[in-house]
């Protein structure tokens, strides 16, 4: 059983037989008969009986008529409601962003639009890339925010979905502000070598980093929250690892922060699906995304300008 179907049905009561429900339809008469039979398959039972020249509705068929009315009524408030948000520019739109990204661009992107467009509703989910591009190839986000380095290549699954570059940042070392490196403009990631570290879970490029320069890390904490990695620094656990879009949302005044030197730029880019930007509220979002980016480029070091 389909809508169609319903529809088909409550146009044969309406007019009493096939022939004018097909001309009413716009359907030809066996296309809607095939309906009709295929609607009575569907469920074991007559809803039609012939009488006389005409069709009259068994009490089965009654009933079903009464559900599908029903079903019209919704699918009706359904269409309005979808019309009415259009008009209006709004709807819902879910976002998938990495930690930083979430942090640093998104809170001003909520800020504008609900001065901008209050009828435009924004869920968010924090998630890696790997995660995020598999939320919006499926259809359960509808934009998503991801990061990859500036020395590879196009992530696997991304060529035929729609990239915005946004900004690109620097890892940094982040140490109290006292530390006998605090006064330098970039630092080598081999004068870090006799340090303990407070890493997040995902440090694969930097073990090897560490390996190719030499030396073994010492780990004392493994923190995927950038406010608590930032408390632990602060304590003199140990320093840290952290690209730049992060820190500019928040740095603790007594912490620093310098870039690594000869480590590639991270782009952050906006993904989604091309026919997703032809909708007006995502439309929407991905521009309010991209004019706070602009801002933090203007206002940020030269290594936030987007990357080709």
């Amino acid at each position: 059983m389909d809508v169609q179907q319903l529809r088909v049905l409550a146009e044969v009561s309406r007019t009493g037989s096939y022939t004018a429900a097909a001309a009413s339809l716009g359907y030809t008469q066996p296309a809607v008969s095939y309906q009709m039979r295929r609607l009575q398959q569907s469920l074991g039972a007559p809803v039609v009986v012939r009488v006389g020249r005409g069709l009259q509705l068994t009490e089965l068929g009654e009933v079903l008529l009464q559900h599908a009315d029903n079903v019209f009524s919704v699918i009706r408030a359904v269409e309005q409601d979808m019309s009415s948000a259009v008009a209006r520019g709004g709807g819902l739109v879910r976002v998938v962003a990495f930690q930083s990204g979430l942090i640093r661009l998104l809170p001003p992107v909520i800020d504008r639009l609900r001065v901008s467009h209050p009828n435009i509703r924004i869920s968010v989910t924090q998630a890696e890339p790997v995660q995020a591009r598999r939320l919006i190839r499926s259809g359960e986000v509808e934009l998503g925010l991801l990061c990859n380095w500036a020395n590879e290549d196009l992530p696997e699954g991304e060529s035929t979905m729609l990239r915005r570059e946004l900004i690109t940042d620097r890892r940094c070392v982040v140490m109290p502000a006292g530390h006998a490196l605090a006064r330098r403009k970039t630092i080598d990631l081999t004068e870090l070598a006799d340090h303990d570290w407070v890493m997040e879970s995902f440090r694969d490029r930097f073990m090897a980093a560490c390996t190719n320069a030499g030396f073994s890390p010492r780990i004392v904490a493994t923190v995927d929250d950038v406010l608590t990695a930032q408390a632990l620094v602060a304590s003199g656990m140990g320093i840290s690892l952290m690209n730049e879009l992060g820190l500019l949302g928040h740095t603790r005044p007594d912490l620093v922060h310098r870039p690594l030197r000869d480590w590639p730029l991270r782009r952050t880019y906006a993904l989604l699906w091309p026919d997703m930007a032809r909708v007006p509220a995502v439309g929407v979002v991905l521009h309010e995304i991209q004019a706070v980016a602009r801002a933090v480029r203007k206002n940020a070091p030269a290594a936030t300008e987007p990357q080709p």
